[in-house]
């Protein structure tokens, strides 16, 4: 019953957001519970919790009056550059895969754990099985430690506090002083390897992406089956992925 409760409140809450959306100007806390087919004390707690967390705001010459607010704008920019990230990267990714022959992926950070939101499949028989939109963890991932090398001290702690370190293989770098010792040498070589700490059998090699303020926004990397991707070979191949992710950073307007 709780859970049903939050999910309708939830979706109360998500109405009001529609509703701001379509309306070309303000609306009182009346209009919105009749748009939206609420009481109006619903919806007025609602609005002040929204606005409260930045998500609607109150226009100054109408304070009873409501109206999307900034929140909201932050969010779709984010959308937006991740969007652009993937249009900007994937020919890039395109010419990686076909010179290693190897699945690439792009990801990027989110809420404590690696996103992929591109994918170039390699022609060789045995592939990955990765899904664009699947998440994996940031702590044993190629792609989420080549990110969490080069954030800032404070961010980077804060993604460690909140990620649960489980020991995915026995290879699992999974004790937090290990594995910040393990972000400095990735840092200072500018690639990292997933050994098949993630998954048996599954090596990886991975690389920052930079914006145009120099903040790591997002990895690329080279994923294959341990006996294909050898770690000689995965060592080899990282100058290529390096180098990719570097000419990615380029387009996106960083400079070194």
């Amino acid at each position: 019953m709780e859970n049903e409760n939050l999910a309708r409140t939830v979706g109360k809450a998500l109405d009001i957001l529609d509703c701001l959306g379509r309306e070309k100007t303000c609306l009182s806390a009346s209009e919105v519970a009749r748009h939206c087919r609420f009481s109006r004390p619903t919806a007025y707690r609602l609005l002040n919790t929204l606005l409260n967390r930045g998500y609607v705001t109150q226009d100054r010459s109408q304070e009873e009056k409501y109206r999307l607010g900034y929140k909201i704008l932050e969010l779709s920019k984010s959308l937006l550059d991740s969007v652009e990230l993937r249009q900007q990267a994937l020919p890039f990714l395109q010419d990686l895969s076909r010179t290693v022959n190897e699945t690439v992926h792009l990801a990027v950070l989110d809420r404590g754990e690696v996103v992929y939101i591109e994918k170039v499949e390699s022609t060789q028989p045995v592939r990955m099985h990765s899904t664009i939109g699947s998440r994996n963890p940031v702590h044993c991932t190629a792609l989420g430690k080549a990110i969490l090398a080069y954030l800032p001290p404070e961010p980077q702690a804060a993604v460690l506090e909140r990620a649960s370190l489980a020991q995915r293989t026995l290879r699992t770098i999974a004790e937090r002083a290990a594995l910040q010792a393990h972000l400095r040498q990735v840092c200072a070589q500018g690639f990292a390897i997933d050994d098949m700490e993630n998954e048996d059998g599954i090596r990886c090699v991975g690389a920052p992406i930079f914006d145009h303020q120099g903040r790591v926004i997002a990895a690329l990397s080279i994923s294959g089956p341990a006996y294909r991707l050898g770690l000689e070979r995965a060592y080899q191949l990282a100058a290529q992925v390096k180098a990719t992710g570097e000419a990615i950073s380029r387009q996106l307007g960083y400079v070194a």
